[in-house]
């Protein structure tokens, strides 16, 4: 008997033990749970820096908010110096544009400030808005995640016997398998979901590729392992 028999055999079974296992994890269910699994890690990114964002933001309105205090009671002060300076008939004109200037310095620094401290004030207002609006889809979407979980849960519990039948019937075809061909047949699969295919019409039925007589010809033997030399599977033919 052709020695690759009990190797394609119990490839047969891993080919059905994975299509088994592919499909409990490529249902519509399933994919569209991936997805949304995706979307709530981004968003929980997303707002991850919108709240860091926002930490920083309100540090700078407290810090703006301060130094316009201040300024105001700069500018109070500097009011009430010219007011002296004003009423003070020894004043000079040098003196009066100077206090002036000072007054007119202050101002135009607060009105600085004062517009830093509005564009801050937006900036949160607009980012709690995006935040709230972020949250809100987030919550929406956990609730469907939840559901669609209960259903993927649901399709693996249902999939686990023909899974662990299919299992069962691998590791049994395992065991007739010689240890060099299991060898080789493990190391080419790190590579090939397919690790094996079936030679027909001189041909791999993995890559089409088409195959020279001889190798065709040791195939068919069943001597030892013949890959193909373009997609490195190991040929098989009944």
């Amino acid at each position: 008997m052709n020695k690759l028999n009990a190797l394609w055999l119990y490839h047969e079974a891993v080919c059905e033990l994975d299509k088994l296992e592919m499909g409990v994890r490529s249902t519509p269910s399933r994919l569209k749970l991936n997805k949304l699994h995706a979307f709530l890690t981004e968003q929980q990114s997303q707002l991850t820096s919108i709240q860091k964002q926002l930490d920083t933001k309100e540090a700078v309105v407290e810090r703006l908010t301060a130094k316009v205090n201040e300024l105001e009671k700069a500018c109070e002060l500097e009011a009430s110096e010219f007011e002296v300076i004003q009423n003070d008939e020894e004043s000079t004109a040098a003196e009066l544009t100077e206090a002036r200037s000072s007054i007119e310095k202050v101002l135009k620094e607060v009105a600085e400030t004062r517009r830093e401290l509005f564009d801050a004030i937006a900036w949160i207002e607009k980012a709690v808005t995006e935040y709230r609006e972020m949250g809100s889809k987030a919550s929406r979407a956990k609730k469907e995640y939840d559901v669609l979980r209960a259903e993927c849960e649901k399709e693996q519990e249902e999939a686990k016997p023909a899974i662990a039948a299919a299992r069962e019937k691998a590791d049994k075809l395992k065991k007739d398998v010689e240890a060099v061909l299991l060898e080789k047949y493990t190391f080419i699969k790190t590579r090939h979901a397919v690790p094996m295919a079936k030679v027909a019409n001189n041909q791999c039925g993995g890559c089409n590729m088409s195959l020279p007589t001889s190798v065709v010809k040791r195939v068919a033997s069943g001597d030892g392992i013949v890959e193909c030399e373009n997609c490195g599977r190991i040929l098989y033919t009944e």
